[in-house]
């Protein structure tokens, strides 16, 4: 069942109260980007910039990037590899109450942005939980690209979000070279992993006949690491086709209006371009996952002047905070939205909601949210 967006950040956001070890990667250097539950120290790698793992208890989500229509979401808990063709559920997750049900065990999580030249917008982010869900452990990442760079928009419609009005941009543009290079280190700053993986893929045994080929078909290639130890990957593309059920091979949805709005027609559709995968904790031995790297950011084409963009790694920026005079009714408290902003949200008063409120539809009632 789907679960509310508020009720799953939440749960997020208090990730060691509901059950999940305040343990994390023991020792080794710490990748650059917010982390919880780890406790090795601060330092830099070759991809890594310098970083402070959080203390135990707290999250910080990467930012709010527009155009994931209504499941967008931080990357959350309990989603394993069997959800990777979900069509995921409005505030982003996965039809799985396993984690709020106690029945997996977060043991890190956190995130890292990467930055162009002279640029305050991350070109990409880098999502990361490592858990343990029926007896198995894995680290489960998303990489989710600029929308500004590039987009999952195809046909009519594709000028109306940046692409070159003569040209346009083709579903055929999205499956022939996009990828993603992507490094991963152990806590011991060993490179453990380093593979393309692939965006989308035509001919594939699927209804649409789309999905990722992962890392080691279409543009997917492993350099470093075992390729059996990838459990699963997808893309927002993958998603769109196979879980989401939209086959259209000539257009995709378009945005209900400007930044991305979420389709009339299409509301699942995310119009990001999102790599998704889950690896083995055997990949990184005993020392455990730290960090990911990124050194370039790549997509044939692009919308501005170059298919490729060479990054770094920083901190991100934090979501919008909670105004400081900001005051919930008795019984109410904040929460992070999915979109970045901080709301008021607690329990009606007799099915009725106080003045400026109303009913959490996603939550069937149970909880007031503030209106926006």
């Amino acid at each position: 069942m789907a679960r509310s967006m508020l009720a799953s950040l939440a749960a997020l956001c208090g990730l060691y109260a509901c059950g999940g070890s305040s343990e994390g990667s023991a020792g080794g250097q710490a990748g650059n980007g917010s982390q919880v539950g780890g406790t090795g120290s601060s330092g830099s790698g070759s991809d890594g910039a310098n970083g402070n793992n959080g203390s135990s208890g707290s999250i910080t989500n990467a930012p709010v990037i527009p155009g994931g229509g209504v499941t967008a979401g931080p990357l959350q808990p309990g989603c394993g590899p069997e959800t990777a063709q979900e069509c995921a559920p409005p505030g982003g997750g996965c039809n799985s109450d396993a984690f709020l049900e106690g029945k997996v065990e977060v043991k890190d999580a956190g995130s890292t942005c990467f930055f162009g030249e002279d640029s305050d917008v991350p070109s990409a982010t880098v999502e990361h939980i490592t858990e343990v869900s029926a007896g198995e452990e894995y680290v489960h990442l998303r990489v989710i690209f600029d929308p500004d760079f590039v987009d999952t928009t195809y046909g009519e419609c594709s000028a109306e979000t940046g692409w070159n009005s003569k040209r346009g941009h083709t579903l055929k543009d999205l499956y022939k070279s996009d990828h993603v290079e992507l490094k991963l280190y152990d806590c011991d700053d060993e490179l453990a992993m380093h593979f393309k993986l692939d965006f989308i893929e035509d001919g594939m045994p699927t209804d649409c006949g789309y999905a990722s080929a992962g890392v080691t078909g279409g543009d997917g290639k492993m350099f470093v690491g075992d390729p059996d130890h990838v459990l699963a990957t997808t893309s927002s593309l993958d998603r769109n086709m196979n879980g989401c059920g939209y086959c259209d091979e000539e257009s995709s949805p378009c945005p209900g209006g400007e930044g991305y709005e979420v389709s009339p027609d299409a509301p699942e559709w995310d119009f990001r371009m999102v790599y998704e995968l889950w690896v083995s904790a055997e990949a990184f031995g005993s020392a455990g996952f730290c960090r990911p790297g990124i050194e370039y950011v790549h997509a044939s084409p692009a919308k501005g002047k170059s298919d490729t963009v060479l990054v770094e790694p920083d901190e991100c920026p934090p979501p919008d905070g909670p105004p400081p005079e900001e005051d919930c009714p008795p019984n109410y408290e904040l929460f992070l939205a999915s979109e970045g902003e901080y709301l008021c949200a607690g329990p009606p008063t007799n099915g009725e909601c106080p003045d400026g409120y109303e009913l959490d539809l996603e939550s069937e009632g149970a909880r007031c949210i503030e209106q926006r």
